[in-house]
């Protein structure tokens, strides 16, 4: 059973990757994340605008790391279908995404606290791989 919830979770982790990472490229950081920060807002009593993501720079920049999103989403996928063959990346693919998690917190505490989009995405990133651990380590012992 920890090994289809894992498997579970790296595959909705690999889908997700690939598909933000794919509407970043083409439609661009401001439309990505206009749509993400609209359902985030549906949930808010207070709804905020996400502003920022449409500038030149911060387009380039992001549609440059969304190539290297698409192959994180690659790789966690052909994890999640080969899983035996590739557990022993279970907790890279998860620290990895951990780093993230905890760049974006860096961030807050450099710059200020961002749009609830972000934070929402922190505290998945700093959420999930923990849990892809706890699932590894069960596996891992009965193996």
């Amino acid at each position: 059973m920890m090994k289809l919830i894992l498997r579970a979770n790296l595959f909705v982790l690999g889908v997700a990757a690939i598909g933000i990472g794919l509407s970043m490229l083409f439609l661009g950081s401001d439309a990505t994340g206009q749509f993400f920060a609209a359902i985030i807002n549906s949930f808010l009593s207070d709804p905020q605008e996400l502003n920022g993501l449409s500038s030149p720079n911060v387009d380039s920049e992001l549609r440059f790391y969304s190539v290297f999103w698409v192959a994180y989403g690659i790789i966690v996928l052909r994890a999640a279908n080969s899983l035996d063959e590739n557990f022993r990346l279970v907790p890279i693919l998860a620290g990895l995404f951990f780093a993230g998690g905890a760049g974006r917190l860096l961030s807050a505490m450099a710059v200020g606290q961002p749009h609830p989009l972000f934070t929402v995405l922190m505290m998945a990133e700093l959420v999930l791989p923990l849990l892809l651990i706890a699932l590894w380590v069960g596996i891992n012992r009965l193996r």
